[in-house]
This record gives C-alpha cells, sequence and structure tokens, in this order.
C-alpha cells in the first residue's frame, strides 16, 4: 500500500490587518500527513482552520513556509498549474454542499471531470459508481432541490471522489446537519476515503466526529497543537 506523503507543511505563518494592528493566525505550523491517513483539525471560532484549509488546498497563500502536495509545492506552480494539480490530486467538501442546482446529482457528482476534459460518458459512469457507494444510485437524476440536506452533502462528497483525489479537504462537512445524518455522511465519508486510501483532513468543532480520526489537533493561538 502506497504510504507516501501527501500533505507536507513546512514552517507556515499567516497573518491579516494592517501594521500595529496585524493578527497571527498561522504561527510555525508543520506537519506532514500520508497516503490513508486521517486528520481532524478543531479551534475557536476565527482560529484560522478555515484559512489553513484553504492554504493547504492552494486556494490562499501563506506569508511565510511551503505547502506541498505530493510533493509539488503551491509556490512553484502558476495559477493554471495549480488549478489542474488541485482538480488532480485534491477533493473539496464544505459545509454549504455547494451544489449547481441546475444539474442532477449525477451531473454534479461529476463535474470535476467535466472540467479535466473528461468524456461525458465515462465521467458519469464514475459519478454513478460514487453514488451508488454513498447509497444515491435511486437518486441520481434529482436536481439538488429535490434532495434532503443529508442527500446533498452526500452527493458532495461523490463529487469530491470523483478524481480518485489523493486527499478530501473538508471544511466542517456535517456542520449544517442534524446528528444523526452528520454521522452517516462522516462515516461514508471516511469509509469511501479509505477505499481509495486517500488521506483525509477535516476541520470541525465537533468533537464526536473528531474522535474518530486517526489524527487530531487543534489550532490555538496560530500553533497546530498535537492532541491525538
Amino acid at each position: 500500500m502506497n504510504n507516501s506523503p501527501i500533505i507536507t507543511c513546512t514552517d507556515l505563518h499567516k497573518s491579516f490587518g494592517d501594521g500595529t494592528e496585524r493578527r497571527q493566525i498561522l504561527n510555525a505550523v508543520s506537519f506532514t500527513l500520508h497516503a490513508g491517513e486521517t486528520l481532524s483539525i478543531s479551534g475557536s471560532s476565527g482560529s484560522g482552520k478555515t484559512t489553513l484549509l484553504h492554504a493547504l488546498g492552494g486556494l490562499d497563500t501563506v506569508d511565510k513556509g511551503d505547502i506541498a502536495v505530493s510533493g509539488k509545492s503551491w509556490q512553484t506552480m502558476n495559477s493554471k498549474q495549480s488549478a489542474q494539480w488541485r482538480n488532480s490530486m485534491l477533493g473539496f467538501i464544505f459545509q454549504f454542499h455547494l451544489l449547481l442546482p441546475e444539474f442532477s446529482a449525477l451531473e454534479n457528482a461529476a463535474m470535476p471531470l467535466f472540467i479535466r476534459g473528461q468524456q461525458r460518458a465515462e465521467a458519469l459512469a464514475t459519478a454513478a459508481d460514487n453514488l451508488k457507494r454513498l447509497g444515491l444510485s435511486d437518486h441520481a437524476y434529482k436536481t439538488p432541490d429535490k434532495l434532503s440536506g443529508g442527500e446533498r452533502q452526500r452527493v458532495a462528497v461523490a463529487r469530491a471522489l470523483a478524481g480518485n483525489p489523493a486527499c478530501l479537504l473538508a471544511d466542517e462537512p456535517t456542520g449544517n446537519l442534524d446528528r444523526k445524518n452528520a454521522e452517516a455522511v462522516f462515516d461514508l465519508m471516511l469509509s469511501a476515503a479509505a477505499d481509495l486510501n486517500a488521506a483525509v483532513i477535516v476541520v470541525s468543532h465537533d468533537e464526536n466526529l473528531t474522535s474518530r480520526t486517526a489524527r487530531h489537533a487543534a489550532l490555538i493561538d496560530g500553533k497546530l497543537e498535537t492532541i491525538t
């Protein structure tokens, strides 16, 4: 089984503000995550969890330090290269599903492959497999407005899995769901990631969920403190 480093962070610093009013959000954050590993990150509101996740995914920059995804640093890539690498290596799941309302669940789940330029039939076949894995085969042709909250978030998980990503980055992926649906979606997300041997980084304030990942850390005063 491949156990190579997927995410490597080295001495990350990030601050916001002007002059003496700057606030340090990330302060010397360093860690490595390998294929198949799961890491949850907790922290108070405004602690910088989402900022860190966006930086890991190449959606935001840091003031100092380096982030490499499967050995390639975001700093060495231009915007087009970053977009291509992000599409091929990472899957994103957000608190709000961000599904496109005019497309079916199947088409939404295939969207990263459409963007990649994959043939439509092949992309839809992959998406159908992922929907089946998440128990959504009977809902493939429904638009998001015809799905429940839990079903919409499972479609979002299927979309994140579309390109067989090396890592899933999840920002409060169950924060908009009730307890039962939250646990079900989280179970399916971890199970699907394990099938792919994908690494998982999940930001969440829910201790019931963060206790389920193999590793857990908290972002406190800009520093990532290992808990387990």
